[in-house]
């Protein structure tokens, strides 16, 4: 038997992104080892929908420059549940009233998506 990893991932693998426009396309792998696993339902593993607010908010700060403080969200959706294995495509954007739009999808499957009011991206 192997032994676990001592250090197990937190972050989604990124297989490619690109720009469209104002927004960025993620490919991203839900990692099966993902830490945020445990406990989180041990007989059907799930992906908290707090880690994926945690992630497009980090990705967006790297991408688009915004903060990684969510101050409000709004119309906050979760559809499909994300599980280990899962590819997906993440989509981010803002709006012209700063607010950070995401969504996590693969084809014509939504599995969530929200819009977000994000502080400054200095404070």
């Amino acid at each position: 038997m192997n032994a676990a990893p001592a250090t197990r991932p937190t972050e989604a693998r990124l297989l490619h992104e690109r720009r469209d426009g104002e927004a960025w396309l993620l490919e991203l792998e839900v990692p099966a080892e993902l830490r945020y696993f445990d406990g989180h339902f041990p007989q059907a593993p799930v992906l908290p929908g707090a880690v994926q607010i945690a992630w497009a908010l980090a990705l967006a700060a790297q991408r688009l420059g915004t903060s990684l403080t969510c101050r409000s969200m709004e119309a906050l959706k979760f559809q499909q549940l994300l599980r280990p294995g899962d590819r997906v495509q993440l989509s981010l954007r803002t709006d012209a009233r700063g607010k950070l739009h995401f969504s996590y999808s693969r084809g014509d499957i939504m599995y969530s998506s929200g819009r977000l009011l994000v502080g400054n991206a200095h404070g």
